[in-house]
């Protein structure tokens, strides 16, 4: 089995360099064959995990962007079989606990080492793929404040100073749904397939099929009404609209609306949410239904 370790060393601020040498480690313990590629961008993350040729595991070593770019990487590779993995150096682990992939390096190793694996639907905005929640709007806000908190305060309580300050903002948007409904005065919007979606914030969802997904969101809430909901928004008892999903979602909004998905800024609305045709084969606890 061959490895190829794709290592941000930007992750955590750059402290989540401090996991390597455990790494490494614990793939020497196994007996692994690995080789490793610490990287200058994000760019670049995705471009050697869709060339990569002669490996049949490409991990992720980083937080959400460094999976969201490796994993997308993976998808676009020629050979169908090589399967991914994350080895989580991140701030804000959500795509693992959703998916039971340990953040503990040495369990994270082991569970490498054995190689089960399973696939995964995964959702893409405007043909790019993404692996937790794509946010408009507000959750853009958020996630942008976030990341230059997170590395100061630690994850959760980096996020929850991100979304007071947004929240004492509270703006409003109208959403255009597929040109035939509107969504007036959205408080915070969002698609998904998981209810995990930044920094201990989360949303109660119901058992999901492959060809589904969720479309969430909160209207009209005054900055008092955040109060109220705002410990919800920890327990996933936010309440809110939530409709399931199949097929392509188009998004619109008349005025500038920035868009965010895996935790980083992606330009603006239109949006159009739709299914990659390649699911992603994930190393992760749960055994391929197959």
């Amino acid at each position: 089995m061959k490895l190829l370790l794709l290592m941000n060393p930007s992750s955590c601020g750059g402290s989540g360099k401090k996991l390597w040498n455990r790494l490494f480690s614990a793939l020497d313990e196994k007996g692994l064959e690995y080789q490793k590629h610490i990287l200058s961008n994000i760019e670049e993350a995705y471009e050697l995990a869709r060339t990569a040729s002669g490996v049949h595991i490409i991990a992720a070593v980083g937080g959400d962007g460094t999976i969201n770019a490796v994993a997308s990487g993976v998808l676009e590779n020629p050979d169908p079989g090589i399967k991914f993995a994350v080895l989580y150096t991140g701030t804000s682990p959500d795509f693992c606990r959703f998916h039971d992939i340990p953040t503990e390096p040495e369990k994270a190793v082991e569970l490498l080492s054995v190689g089960l694996s399973r696939e995964i639907p995964v959702l893409r905005a405007n043909g790019k793929p993404f692996f937790c929640s794509c946010n408009p709007g507000m959750g853009a806000e958020v996630a942008a404040g976030a990341n230059k908190l997170r590395p100061l305060f630690g994850d959760w309580f980096g996020t929850l100073l991100s979304l007071c300050k947004a929240l004492l903002r509270n703006r409003k948007w109208d959403f255009q749904l597929n040109g035939t409904e509107t969504l007036s005065r959205c408080n915070h919007l969002l698609f998904t397939r998981m209810p995990y979606i930044a920094g201990g914030i989360k949303i109660e969802l119901p058992d999901l099929k492959d060809d589904e997904y969720v479309l969430w969101y909160l209207q009209d809430l005054s900055r008092f009404g955040w109060l109220k909901i705002l410990p919800k928004l920890y327990h996933g008892g936010a309440g809110g609209t939530l409709k399931i999903v199949k097929g392509t979602t188009l998004l619109e909004c008349q005025k500038d609306c920035p868009l965010e998905f895996d935790g980083d800024p992606h330009g603006e609305l239109p949006l159009k949410i739709d299914f990659s045709p390649r699911k992603l084969k994930l190393i992760c606890e749960k055994k391929d239904k197959s």
